[in-house]
């Protein structure tokens, strides 16, 4: 399985001072549950490196308003550009969606969609999802409706499975609520939640959403969190 991050910062062309110390944080966390360099997949619009992982550099896509967002272009990039490869499951999550054990997704149908759960099962939530190279048109049609709407990834989504847009409810599986933990409702998420929790996704800068998840976060990432001064 392949974890797959992206920012994209099309004025500045650089990180956030949060989101540089939150790519450290997710990489760090990844080599320290043993996944390889190989499986670690950095996409932003300018160069980075950081502990031998490179980013892979993709166009500046902008945001066009507040509700827009440039993760579903640069996935279609990476289709375009043959960088998908065939027999591989890949895991998007953004950059403060964090793996607290280690697992596996096997994905029998096209992708794998989280939504967000007992705050709102029938909206997608864009934080944490799976995909594999055969689900390159449902991206294509993400981007489609994301820019006839005028709206998010998020409702695009959801467009498409109350209407079923061609077929796509037959095309990917509903993950559980394990594999994004958001920070609305936890406790209703965490009862409905297979376990051990795979993924908590909340700001571990803000101290009020750090609190909130002491219960479930492994020693090993309070450790990483720690050595960036989040406590």
């Amino acid at each position: 399985m392949k974890q797959l991050l992206i920012y994209i910062n099309p004025v500045d062309k650089k990180f956030s001072q949060e989101h540089d110390t939150l790519t450290k944080i997710q990489i760090d966390n990844c080599l320290s549950l043993g996944v390889t360099h190989h499986d670690i997949i950095l996409v932003t619009n300018f160069e980075y490196k950081y502990k031998g992982i490179s980013s892979v550099v993709v166009a500046n896509y902008s945001v066009f308003d507040q509700n827009r967002s440039t993760k579903i272009p640069a996935i279609n990039e990476l289709f375009n550009r043959n960088l998908i490869d065939d027999n591989e499951v890949y895991w998007f999550h953004d950059h403060d969606a964090f793996q607290l054990v280690p697992f596996e997704v096997k994905l029998s149908k096209d992708a794998g969609f989280t939504t967000h759960g007992a705050y709102n099962p029938k909206l997608w939530n864009a934080g944490s999802f799976f995909f594999k190279k055969s689900s390159r048109d449902i991206f294509e049609k993400i981007y489609y409706y994301m820019n006839l709407h005028n709206s998010n990834e998020q409702n695009a989504l959801t467009y498409m499975w109350e209407n079923n847009i061609d077929n796509i409810n037959e095309r990917y599986e509903m993950m559980n609520q394990t594999y994004n933990i958001g920070v609305y409702k936890i406790a209703e998420n965490l009862t409905i939640s297979e376990k051990p929790i795979k993924v908590a996704h909340f700001h571990p800068h803000k101290k009020h959403h750090l609190d909130k998840y002491r219960q479930i976060l492994p020693e090993r990432l309070m450790k990483i969190f720690a050595n960036y001064g989040i406590y």
